[in-house]
């Protein structure tokens, strides 16, 4: 059973998991600015409001240890599953699942919180906004030099792979120069880092334009507070931006030494750690922040009610964009703004288009391969016809009852066992049309049109039986 997918995404989930659960549900809630999104205050310090803010505590804090155990050993038995395409989908859905459920807890005790609020008196200053004009649209703790040059790095990396991965450059004891099957997998991977660290930029950039927060009528106190917080964020990002590049690196001299999977492996246990690293001096610093300056906060803006669970900023009197969070770290949008809106639904969209894509490749995964002959022309069948061949076009037919002598890598296409169907490099060849089932043990190759196919039936016999028909044209 191939387990390789299954380690990265424990590796993703399981650090991502431990940090929110320690930073969003910590056991010392009196120097922290917010308790479950509500933000904190004098009043909660008081005997009676503290007591019931320890019981809230420690009750939400054993329903998320529940919740992110539970997590992990309903990880731990996807891994059970001996269906390769079944067990991919499950750990998508999974992954939403889990994101989701461990803010049940969070969310519900931000209704608590606002209860007890009001239980002791404390009302919203519905609408009032505080602006210190002296720091207004003044404060910036981001170089963006500092993040463009290590995305200038990763550029060179990526476009150095590009030129190994086309043969333009040849570098002994490179493995995807000598492996058809790992072609372009550098390219791929540092694009990808690539990529994040490009979209890393205008991320960092707008939460360094969040507006000042007000917490003192002296001007050079929220100067100074902003200042700080603004440049833990700065230096997390360009961080992250460098960690791209270590491991980019890292993996471009692994591939020169291991020809396996375990190199991905490798990079991405690093890239994790080099995350959560970043993460944990943030989280640290941040807290520290909020700590110093908590004696020195003398305006305390009641906008509990404008967050919704105190995880969704909903304030249409309020003209920003993007506000900094109450439950996690960064940023998030005002969904009362009029591109919060549109920036909500293509979110949602994504999330409704990610799980669909998901479930038709489950479907796709448990369909059975078909081939007919109609009009001359051979038909690929899996849901939809996938090729349409003219039997004229045919050239070269033989058959081959193994399939175990196939190594297929795939181009572009869809390649979950037993069922391989797109653009594949099969057995050094590239741009093969497959549409093959492993499990039939047996497949046929012809040339068409200049264009190598591989295709199979679901048995044996069915794709014996096909050949005939097929050499009669």
């Amino acid at each position: 059973m191939d387990y390789f997918a299954d380690i990265i995404m424990l590796v993703i989930m399981v650090p991502t998991l431990l940090i929110m659960f320690f930073y969003e549900y910590p056991s010392k809630w009196r120097d922290r600015k917010f308790i479950f999104g509500v933000r904190n205050r004098e009043e909660f310090k008081e005997d009676k409001a503290a007591s019931a803010i320890d019981r809230i505590v420690s009750s939400t804090r054993k329903q998320a240890l529940i919740m992110m155990i539970s997590s992990f050993v309903l990880m731990a038995m996807i891994m059970l599953i001996p269906d390769y395409t079944v067990r991919l989908s499950i750990w998508v859905i999974v992954i939403f699942a889990v994101l989701f459920l461990t803010m049940v807890p969070f969310m519900r005790s931000n209704r608590e919180m606002k209860s007890l609020k009001r239980e002791i008196g404390i009302k919203a200053a519905s609408g009032t906004t505080y602006t210190d004009l002296k720091g207004a649209g003044s404060l910036r703790a981001l170089k963006v030099i500092n993040i463009i040059i290590p995305n200038a790095v990763l550029a060179f990396i990526f476009i150095v792979s590009l030129l190994l991965d086309a043969g333009a450059v040849d570098v002994s004891g490179y493995v995807p120069a000598a492996d058809p099957g790992n072609s372009f997998a550098m390219t791929a991977m540092t694009g990808s880092f690539l990529l994040v660290g490009l979209m890393l930029i205008p991320i960092a950039v707008m939460m360094d334009r969040i507006r000042n927060e007000v917490i003192s009528a002296d001007s050079e106190t929220n100067r100074n507070y902003n200042r700080a917080r603004k440049k833990v964020f700065a230096d997390t990002f360009v961080l992250m931006v460098w960690a791209n590049v270590i491991v980019s690196v890292l993996y471009a001299v692994l591939l020169f030494f291991v020809k396996s999977d375990t190199v991905v492996i490798i990079q991405t246990l690093v890239y994790m750690f080099l995350l959560m690293a970043a993460m944990t001096v943030l989280v640290k610093k941040s807290l520290a922040i909020d700590k110093r300056y908590r004696k020195e906060t003398t305006i305390d803006i009641d906008d509990d009610d404008k967050w919704i669970f105190g995880s969704f900023y909903y304030n249409p009197d309020d003209r920003r964009l993007n506000v900094a969070k109450r439950m996690g770290i960064g940023g998030t949008i005002n969904i009362a703004h009029p591109a919060g809106k549109v920036i909500m639904a293509a979110a949602i969209l994504l999330v409704a288009g990610t799980l669909a894509v998901m479930f038709f490749f489950l479907t796709l995964g448990k369909t059975s391969m078909r081939l007919r002959i109609e009009n001359d022309t051979l038909i690929c069948n899996q849901l939809v016809d996938i090729y349409k061949i003219p039997l004229s076009d045919i050239r070269d037919a033989e058959l081959c009852e193994d399939t175990s002598g196939l190594t297929l890598h795939r181009q572009v296409g869809v390649g979950m066992s037993p069922y391989f169907t797109g653009t594949f490099i099969v057995n050094g060849e590239k741009d093969c049309r497959t549409f093959i089932n492993v499990d039939a043990d047996s497949f046929i190759r012809f040339e068409a049109n200049g264009v190598t196919y591989y295709i199979s039936g679901n048995t044996l016999q069915e794709t014996k039986e096909l050949l005939p028909e097929i050499m009669i044209h």
